[in-house]
């Protein structure tokens, strides 16, 4: 398949649930026994670390590799049930955005989705950004009209897939002022660093407003769903 390609060599931005302050997992066990053991099962069970074993085992990668760094990785080993953009459940991938207010919409609107289906009472949802160097050459769809058609998205996707292609760069139907990136491939991460802790505040219904530990201040759910001016990216 003939396509654009475009070569991307820049930060990109995306939102993870996070507890702030961060703490490690297994930290609240307390006895220094309990979490050893804790780990060792986790070791046998999580599908990222028997991924990450199976790789450094084969040699694919090193074990500094950006790549089997936990949050380039994670997205990698955990099938989304839902799929992607571009790729139905059978495969993994990671979508993030060019800037910190549209990372920040697309999360808002996900974590919506989210309680609104599992009909969550008002709660703050701590999420943390990160912040992701990508090189690479990617199908460059920033300029097309993305299918609707969910099925005729995904064989597309698959087909660049199969191709061996490192993505698409396309313009999302909900944030059409805003870069999305579409990775199949994680090789072509740098490694991730974490900035901004935030808080979103779900009263029920909606996320009414993002508080940020950095600096106090909220921004309203209007304001961060707007397509004006964007925050400037760490």
């Amino acid at each position: 398949m003939s396509v654009k390609e475009a070569d991307v060599d820049e930060k990109w931005h995306r939102l993870i649930p996070s507890r702030f302050p961060p703490v490690e997992v297994y930290e609240t066990f307390g006895d220094s026994e309990i979490v050893e053991i804790a780990k060792a099962l986790e070791a046998k069970t999580n599908p990222r670390l028997k991924e990450k074993a199976w790789q450094l085992e084969g040699r694919s990668v090193r074990e500094n590799s950006p790549a089997l760094q936990n949050w380039n990785h994670a997205p990698f080993a955990y099938p989304n049930p839902e799929g992607s953009t571009f790729l139905d459940p059978a495969y993994s991938v990671l979508e993030m955005v060019r800037g910190v207010r549209p990372a920040l919409a697309r999360a808002l609107r996900r974590r919506e989705q989210f309680l609104q289906r599992t009909s969550e009472p008002p709660l703050g949802v701590d999420m943390r950004l990160l912040i992701t160097p990508v090189k690479g050459r990617f199908v460059d769809l920033s300029e097309a009209a993305i299918d609707p058609n969910q099925a005729n998205r995904w064989a597309m996707g698959k087909g660049f897939y199969d191709e061996g292609k490192n993505g698409i760069l396309f313009r999302s139907p909900e944030q059409p002022a805003s870069l999305s990136l579409s990775i199949f491939n994680n090789t072509v991460l740098g490694r991730s660093v974490q900035a901004t802790h935030y808080r979103f505040v779900w009263d029920g219904n909606i996320v009414s407003k993002i508080y940020d530990f950095a600096d106090g201040s909220e921004l309203t759910r209007s304001e961060v769903l707007s397509e004006g001016p964007g925050l400037a990216a760490a």
